[in-house]
């Protein structure tokens, strides 16, 4: 048996190495230049810059009235790491030394990794760097790397940063940092090109669903996103390849499923609203680690934006700050109690004028800006009405705006949408005043619009 194992062990390094091989023989010859696309907006027209206030109020007296009775359960309180050290094979690697999002993290490396991109970038040198790396004791490294990715519970947009973070720790220059990237996440599965232009590494990266704002190249029908010009505009044409490495066909993954395991950083943020005419202000504490994390993402999908958890910090304090003005209330009550809250806590700018870019935010980020616009406060009322009252919410993408909609046990007055056999009352988080059934005049009764499902799904 032991001696089946070593043969099989052979085989499997014999046929790593004949991958690798052709895989560089495949660098030195198959480069051509490809055009740039630009990657598409997320509305087709222009989202208002000043906001109706509702005059007008519907009747919210219920044909049947239904309690809000009982919380959701809180979340169970998971470990969290504030260091990660591997022990090394050897004492001979070499180790880097980097803060991910509040973890210190200690990442071992062999010289043999070292490559060399100066003086301009051909393929004839990418070629040779990736010889370099396939040759080297490069497995180590990529094993602490996917150790790290399970031990924090990473997804793939999380996995690809601590890749770059590396990647920058251990080489000395953009390109040959670019260019380590690209080989960790082919051993990693991931279907990552390389390319060039100007003597400019550009790394380009398949993601699953869309990304928006960013240059795109097209290779095989596939996408190729050269990621790290979110949002930068145009980039011009670029040398690479049209070949996929052997195993690796992986796109990038943005969706969230569960919090990543980050060191735990509170923040807390006072919040002040009107409840019934009456003044009130609210605590609310979230997680300062999971904000800097959100804050890298690029435009993607809303579902990943709809569908992602929060910390434990900001669900509880949700609860605790809201639970005893909710208490005795109907459901449509409390749901305008909430949707008061997101109308007013915030103040209204386009993220245009904000960010000078298109940009989405998860609910902590909402939390900390003093300014929003629709879809934000779209996201942020669909997860409080989760994390509060436990009821379905819908969003609602039209050509220039974004709204919500709530599955409500009551029969009340106001605009509906189905979806799935089930009837959603709207809730529009951004027109000011206006209580649940009530859209903005030009929305009214419109039929074009997508149904984004909170539970990740469009």
């Amino acid at each position: 048996y032991e001696e089946f194992l070593r043969e099989q062990n052979e085989a499997f390094v014999s046929y790593k190495e004949e991958r690798d091989k052709a895989f560089s023989d495949y660098l030195n010859k198959e480069w051509k230049a490809y055009k740039q696309s630009m990657g598409i907006t997320a509305y087709e027209k222009k989202k208002p810059s000043i906001l109706p206030v509702a005059g007008e109020h519907l009747s919210q007296v219920p044909a049947k009235k239904v309690l809000v009775l009982r919380q959701p359960p809180a979340k169970k309180v998971e470990k969290r790491y504030t260091d990660i050290i591997i022990q090394p094979e050897s004492e001979a690697l070499k180790r880097v030394f980097f803060n991910f999002f509040g973890v210190d993290i200690t990442l071992h490396y062999d010289t043999s990794m070292m490559i060399s991109i100066e003086r301009g970038v051909t393929k004839e040198k990418i070629s040779d760097a990736w010889s370099t790396l396939a040759k080297s004791r490069y497995e180590t490294t990529i094993e602490e790397l996917k150790s790290i990715s399970k031990k924090l519970r990473l997804n793939d947009w999380a996995s690809y940063l601590l890749i770059k973070q590396t990647s920058k720790a251990i080489y000395k220059n953009e390109n040959e940092a670019k260019i380590f990237t690209w080989f960790a996440l082919l051993k990693m599965g991931y279907d990552a090109h390389i390319s060039f232009q100007n003597h400019r590494v550009v790394l380009l990266i398949p993601v699953d669903g869309e990304l928006y704002n960013t240059v795109y190249y097209t290779l095989n029908d596939r996408r190729y996103y050269a990621i790290d010009h979110y949002a930068k505009g145009k980039l011009g044409p670029v040398m690479t390849y049209d070949n996929t490495y052997e195993g690796s066909s992986l796109g990038i993954d943005f969706s969230i499923k569960k919090v990543p395991l980050l060191t735990q950083q509170r923040i807390v943020k006072r919040l002040e609203f009107d409840v019934d005419k009456t003044h009130k202000s609210v605590i609310l504490e979230y997680d300062k680690n999971l904000f800097d994390f959100y804050q890298t993402y690029p435009q993607v999908d809303y579902v990943n934006y709809f569908s992602a958890p929060e910390s434990v910090l900001l669900d509880e304090s949700v609860k605790k700050a809201f639970a005893p003005l909710l208490l005795g209330k109907s459901q449509s009550e409390a749901l305008d109690i909430v949707l008061g809250f997101v109308q007013h806590a915030f103040k209204y700018k386009v993220d245009t004028e904000q960010f000078d870019a298109e940009k989405v935010m998860f609910p902590s980020e909402t939390i900390f800006y003093t300014h929003s616009d629709c879809e934000d406060r779209a996201i942020l009322f669909a997860y409080m009405v989760d994390v509060l009252l436990g009821m379905d919410v819908l969003g609602l993408k039209y050509p220039n705006h974004m709204a919500t909609a709530v599955h409500i046990n009551e029969k009340i007055e106001g605009e509906y949408v189905s979806y799935k056999e089930k009837s959603y009352i709207v809730a529009d988080p951004t027109y000011v005043n206006a209580n649940i059934g009530l859209s903005m005049p030009q929305y009214r009764g419109v039929k074009s619009y997508d149904i984004i499902a909170t539970g990740g799904e469009k």
